[in-house]
């Protein structure tokens, strides 16, 4: 997974803060008036979001820079390793690698050793 930039104006924050709320606890560092008189920078949880807006009511004032940061993935439960073990079910174990690096983007080599991992299993 990867992070997620976006840019918030005022009016638009508080939608933005419920919305993103039900990711949980994905991490979310919010950029409020950046190189101005008033910058803050703070890192929180996406469940914690509308929560801060509310604590003060100039939080809703001003441009926003957010950077939604990556999924934390649970060890064994990567696309990557799902996407190499249905290609492995149907293919020979070369060529679900190669696909598998294809459609991923991962490096051939971690894919080829993932792939030996998932048929000993």
């Amino acid at each position: 997974m990867r992070a997620v930039v976006l840019l918030e104006a005022p009016h638009r924050i508080e939608a933005l803060a419920v919305a993103l709320a039900v990711l949980g606890e994905r991490q979310l560092t919010i950029g409020r008036e950046l190189t101005k008189q008033f910058e803050e920078i703070v890192t929180l949880a996406a469940s914690e979001f509308p929560a801060w807006l509310a604590q003060n009511a100039n939080r809703t004032r001003g441009e926003f820079a957010l950077v939604l940061h990556p999924a934390v993935m649970v060890q064994g439960t990567s696309p990557d390793a799902r996407v190499l073990k249905l290609l492995l079910t149907e293919l020979p174990l070369k060529t679900a690698v190669k696909l598998a690096a294809e459609i991923t983007g991962d490096p051939r080599n971690a894919l080829y050793e993932l792939a030996l991992t998932l048929k000993a299993d």
